[in-house]
Parts: structure tokens; sequence; C-alpha cells
């Protein structure tokens, strides 16, 4: 079984509101998996609300990139309120900034910097504050080199155990081989042994009175003379 190890620090949270900034979340990368940890957001991605964990093993990750995205309705809203507050400016000072922080803020929001991968075919997209737009570029080179490695990793254990499996084989079929060589030599040893035998037992009589053993070319036997037929 695959075990994770997962560390966190500052390179690895992420804000995910405009303004509430403090407010971050977490994506972080081991040999294995990728880690998820973010706040979602309401109100135009303003605040945070509710959360969303993820944890992919790398093996199903394909087709990482990340995107700019511009929401005009949260454009034009942020700069319909910001003209607002310039306008307030004479009759309320306060209420006039604040109407032009919060069509700020709401304009910021409409630019968005999106993180996009797919895993096992479902698309995953983690969006951000514009200004975070740098570091989702710096998350996509490092998962992207990961990603490679782990192929690189994968592509050498399975070249590796092709080669042990072919090495295996080859070992086998040597020892076939001899086997087979050893069971041939030894039929031929046993096939010369049985013809020598039969050429020896055609090479010589017995004598019909005595039982002497005689040459097969003599006519009488030697010791007892009696004429062999």
């Amino acid at each position: 079984m695959v075990q994770s190890v997962k560390t966190e620090n500052d390179n690895d949270l992420f804000s995910v509101s405009l303004i509430a900034f403090w407010v971050k979340g977490s994506i972080t990368l081991d040999d294995s998996f990728l880690h998820v940890n973010m706040p979602n957001t309401i109100l135009f991605g303003l605040l945070p609300a509710g959360k969303n964990k993820d944890t992919s093993p790398l093996s199903g990750i394909t087709n990482v990139y990340t995107s700019k995205s511009y929401k005009l309705g949260s454009i034009i809203l942020g700069a319909i309120i910001m003209l607002l507050g310039f306008s307030l400016m004479s009759t309320s000072f306060f209420g006039a900034l604040l109407a032009i922080l919060i069509g700020a803020a709401v304009l910021g929001g409409g630019i968005k910097t999106s993180f996009t991968y797919e895993r096992s075919g479902i698309t995953k997209i983690i969006e951000f504050p514009f200004f975070e737009a740098q570091r989702v570029d710096q998350l996509e080179d490092q998962l992207t080199k990961k990603l490679a490695q782990y192929q690189d990793d994968r592509n050498f254990r399975k070249q590796s155990e092709m080669t042990r499996v072919q090495s295996v084989n080859n070992t086998a079929n040597v020892v076939n081989a001899i086997q087979n060589n050893s069971t041939s030599v030894k039929k031929e040893t046993i096939d010369e042994s049985a013809l020598s035998r039969n050429e020896s037992t055609q090479d010589v009589v017995f004598c019909p009175h005595c039982g002497t053993k005689l040459k097969a070319e003599v006519q009488f036997c030697t010791k007892c003379g009696t004429k062999l037929s």
C-alpha cells in the first residue's frame, strides 16, 4: 500500500478571497498524491464559505494548466459601486471611502486565476484571486515536473520488470536445453549399450550337450566334442 507523507509550508498556502485574504487553503504535493484543502467562496468570490478537500493520486492526474478569466458582471458592478463612492465624496467621506473599497473588492473579484487538472477524466477547477497568479503558475510547474518524474519512474519500473521476466525465461530455456541434451546423451548411451550386448550375444553359442560357451564360428564343442549344428 502506498503511504502519503504530507507536509505543509508557507509556499503551499493560497488565499481564496480578495477581502478576507488572510483566510488560506493549501495545495501540497508528495511522491504519490496531490492534496487539496481549499475554502470555497461566496458573494462574487469575496468571502470564504465551506471547504473543498480532495486527494488525487498522481497516476490519475492529466492535463494540468492555469488560466486567467474575467467575470464582466463583477467587474461592471464593482466599477458602478466605485463611481457611486466617488459621487458621495462631497457628502460623506467615510461612506464614499467604504463604497470605493467595496467596489474595488467586487471589481478585483471579477479577475480570477484558475488552476485546472483532470483526475480520471473528471475536470477539477480551483479559483484564486488575481494576486495569487504567479504562485499558481509555480504550482503548475511543480505538478508538471512531479508528473513527469512519476511517469519516468513508472516506465523504469516497468522496463525493469520486463527485463527480469525475460531473464527468467532465458534461464528457464537454458535449463530445459541442458536437461533435454542430458536426456538425449543418456538415451544414446543406453542404445549403444544394448546394441553392444546384442552384438555380444550374437557372437557366441552354447554347446547343447555340456553347455560350454563357444564362439559362433566353431563347429565342434572344445570340451565334449559334440558337433554343433
